[in-house]
């Protein structure tokens, strides 16, 4: 499946350590099972840190999944009127470039599991999940190129109003080429694999 967008943009860590929050406020969307964390600054959380959800003050070790890049608790069922808090740890980001014109592609790997017994059809079974993508820059600077390998967080959205409806996930910059015609200004082409899930976010 492939996606495409206008806008887009980068965010690198910029201290040498994740930041801890202990007991996080959260909001809740209209259905009251996903509760991203309030305070926009903290919004990207280190994988590495385990996440410790509470309802209630109470804490939770099922029924949920955590949203890394954007701060998320989704939880399986909607809840009520309970109150969600989290803690864990937290990158401080900031934006190192923008981009244009983002398309990202996902697609799983499909192992074989044909067996003898088969009807003459192959048969397959999902294995793992991956997406990557592609945009393009105005060149300005080395930033992009500075940061090939490097691990970031990719915001792609897909409008430009108040919704703000975006993908964001991790991803390390595979690739920046950058091509310069006589008539035109010089361009970039990024290049990333994604390092994990790519979520869908509002608001």
């Amino acid at each position: 499946m492939a996606l495409q967008g206008k806008l887009g943009a980068v965010y690198v860590q910029t201290s040498a350590a994740p930041v801890a929050f202990v007991d996080e406020a959260t909001t809740a969307d209209a259905a009251k099972k996903r509760y991203t964390i309030t305070n926009t600054a903290k919004r990207y959380w280190d994988k590495n840190t385990a996440v410790t959800v509470k309802k209630d003050a109470v804490v939770q070790t099922t029924g949920f999944t955590i949203e890394y890049a954007g701060g998320v608790v989704v939880f399986d069922t909607a809840l009520t009127t309970e109150v969600i808090t989290v803690s864990g740890s937290s990158l401080t980001v900031a934006q190192s470039g923008g981009f244009f014109n983002w398309s990202a592609d996902m697609g799983a790997d499909m192992s074989d599991i044909t067996t003898f017994m088969s009807s003459g059809w192959k048969e397959f079974q999902s294995a793992l999940k991956e997406w990557s993508g592609s945009a393009e820059a105005y060149w300005g600077d080395s930033s992009f190129f500075d940061k090939l390998g490097t691990e970031v967080v990719v915001v792609l959205y897909a409008d430009s109003g108040a919704a703000k409806y975006r993908f964001e996930g991790f991803a390390i910059i595979t690739g920046d080429g950058i091509e310069a015609n006589v008539d035109d200004v010089v361009q970039e082409g990024i290049d990333f694999q994604g390092v994990g899930p790519l979520y869908y976010h509002e608001g």
